[in-house]
């Protein structure tokens, strides 16, 4: 039933969203629309940048919501001015509850050319987009329409009754198979909000506190589910063709491209930008790899030669 709002909730969006990645990318539609709206890509990331810069919100208090589940004293709509609110081709106002608090891609239209210098890249295992919330000695998974899909302990701080003190907010990727809630982001990480840091220093820190809290990465009583960081790689050529070269294809839903200088907001930006692995040649000139079927595929016919 989630998955079935979370879809109908996508369709209702893709005609509001420039390079909205439930539709198809702007290369690859055979019905291209002669809008302006693939076109400017490169302009609405400059506009994005300069606006985080002056916005002021009170992230601790939004925190503070999402971790305790108190609403009612978060006065959002004062924190922000007239004009962040009424402009489009501004970071959206934080919403309330558990709905929209993920930042989301857009399709990879215009490669930028500071693309090497000034941006990274991940590899998106394949799975369900999770917000998950440690507080209050539990652990809770919401989808990107706010429902809580899970409740379990985990070794975040907050998560568990053995890690019961503050509050820890992640962007994670679910795979269900695996048991694993792949972590693609940091909002929180043990009461410091970290919404208004730049994408290489809340990366930074992610990795570091993962690394530091090795129990995150093992199946116990109190971690019911592994926490493994998303790898970033620089937006090289030969750094993206190693990366893929080394990764499972089959468990890879895409890729993601993270401006090294964007906060981290609410909904679809420009600054996070995303592709399937099946587009790399046409938009970044990089032959995909080959996928475990095509690699049978290819012994076989050698086979039969």
């Amino acid at each position: 039933m989630d998955n079935l709002v979370e879809s109908l909730g996508a369709s209702f969006q893709v005609s509001k969203t420039s390079n909205n990645i439930y539709a198809n990318h702007p290369r690859f539609d055979q019905y291209k629309q002669k809008t302006a709206k693939s076109s400017d890509q490169n302009v609405r990331r400059e506009k994005f940048l300069a606006k985080q810069k002056e916005r002021r919100f009170n992230y601790q208090s939004h925190v503070r919501c999402l971790a305790l589940d108190e609403w009612d004293s978060e006065e959002d709509d004062s924190n922000l001015s007239d004009s962040e609110m009424d402009t489009s081709e501004t970071v959206q106002k934080p919403p309330k509850r558990y709905k929209d608090q993920l930042m989301l891609s857009e399709w990879l239209v215009e490669v930028p050319s500071d693309f090497e210098q000034e941006w990274v890249m991940r590899i998106c295992p394949l799975g369900r987009r999770n917000l998950v919330v440690a507080s209050r000695n539990r652990t809770c998974a919401y989808s990107k329409s706010g429902y809580c899909v899970n409740t379990f302990a985990s070794a975040l701080p907050g998560g568990s009754y053995d890690t019961n003190s503050g509050y820890t907010v992640l962007d994670c990727v679910f795979n269900e198979i695996d048991k694993t809630f792949y972590v693609l982001d940091v909002m929180c990480w043990n009461n410091h909000p970290m919404y208004d840091s730049e994408t290489e220093f809340r990366l930074f820190w992610l990795h570091g506190k993962l690394s530091e809290t090795p129990e995150l990465a093992e199946l116990t009583p109190n971690n019911s589910f592994k926490f493994v960081v998303v790898q970033n790689y620089p937006c090289h050529k030969e750094f993206i063709s190693s990366a893929l070269s080394t990764t499972d294809i089959d468990k890879v839903d895409g890729l993601l491209f993270y401006h090294k200088r964007t906060h981290y907001t609410f909904g679809a930006t420009p600054l996070v930008t995303w592709l399937k692995v099946h587009m790399l040649k046409d938009i970044l000139g990089i032959p995909p790899p080959n996928t475990k079927h095509d690699i049978q595929r290819s012994k076989l016919e050698m086979e039969h030669s």
